[in-house]
């Protein structure tokens, strides 16, 4: 487990003395607490989220405009229509229904 800069503070300065920054006790106890594992903020940031500079045209745009491929519609032939027999007995009755009597 990392130590904390108090737990690193007692192993560098037993007698409790003051440290000024970036002075030697200060680089050990920042070096004992890196070598026990702890690690500054700066360490632990992420560079490739840091927006990449663009390399075309196309990319400088403020806004890229994405590429939309449309589908083709389904076409379903009258067999395969009438091969639902849901939609065979509405047309049955639209028919039915049309027909006169004589």
């Amino acid at each position: 487990m990392p130590l904390t800069f108090a737990q690193a503070y007692a192993i560098v300065c037993p007698d409790g003395g003051e440290v000024i920054p970036h002075s030697q006790k200060f680089n050990d106890i920042m070096e004992l607490m890196r070598q026990s594992g702890y690690k500054n903020f700066r360490d632990t940031l992420v560079e490739d989220s840091a927006p990449r500079k663009p390399r075309t045209v196309k990319e400088a745009r403020p806004f890229i405009e994405t590429e939309q491929r449309l589908e083709k519609p389904l076409k379903i032939s009258k067999r395969e229509w009438m091969a639902v027999e849901g939609n065979r007995q509405l047309f049955l009755e639209a028919l039915n229904k049309n027909k006169t009597t004589a």
